[in-house]
């Protein structure tokens, strides 16, 4: 009798047992809250043309909806057991000066991100004259920071600010000499405030004794990341 006891009490902890377990796997492996989205980069080549880099997790499903009145398009993520591709690629159009991408992820707390970015295009001029800047890279990283790399022009110097009354990052490009045409810095976007990025650059007369008089100031490109 009392190895039947002993016998009936082991079946019902291991049968417990396996139980727990099973849950606690379920509980791993289904994580609601995980980010679909890994890093994206946002770039404009040497000829102007920009495009769009993004990698999302395995079993992610993208659908791509673009809005023509807006120059915008967005990409919902959703979870999805079959696998596809990760990394995914697109040409981007500036139109009317501007163009927006915005990533909707369905799995994570943070719904929304979007860039947009106004800017010539200078494309259809086959390059911009008074511009310094030669092209441009931004991209969100794994670790939530944003790397911005940049090309400068010949004979372009660098100098890096912060403008607090427009609460933006700004990259000044002005006449002068410098060591290296290529420069890289990185940044954090403050929780709640869009993150603003601001490339200045200084024409006009290039014989002027002060710059600060007779250069004027072209605010262009300019980048605005934001999250809901």
């Amino acid at each position: 009798m009392k190895k039947s006891s002993l016998l009936v009490f082991a079946i019902i902890a291991s049968l417990l047992f396996s139980s727990c377990s099973s849950n606690e796997e379920g509980i791993i492996n289904t994580d609601v809250n995980a980010k679909l989205l890994k890093n994206f980069t946002v770039k404009r080549d040497a000829s102007g043309a920009y495009s769009l880099d993004f990698n999302v997790t395995e079993n992610t499903k993208v659908d791509k909806v673009a809005n023509q009145n807006l120059n915008s398009n967005e990409f919902y993520l959703y979870s999805s057991e079959n696998n596809s591709t990760t990394k995914i690629a697109e040409q981007l159009l500036i139109d009317n000066n501007q163009l927006k991408v915005g990533f909707i992820d369905t799995n994570s707390e943070s719904k929304k991100a979007s860039v947009t970015v106004y800017d010539d295009d200078i494309t259809l001029a086959k390059g911009d004259l008074s511009s310094k800047l030669k092209s441009y890279s931004i991209t969100k990283n794994d670790d939530g920071l944003y790397d911005v790399v940049f090309e400068v022009k010949n004979n372009v110097a660098v100098k890096y600010a912060f403008n607090e009354k427009e609460d933006a990052f700004e990259i000044h490009l002005t006449n002068g000499k410098s060591a290296d045409a290529n420069f890289s810095t990185t940044l954090e976007k403050k929780e709640g405030v869009p993150l603003k990025i601001v490339f200045v650059n200084y024409v006009g007369n290039t014989n002027a004794k002060s710059e600060s008089t007779d250069l004027t100031p072209i605010r262009k490109p300019v980048i605005i990341i934001d999250e809901d």
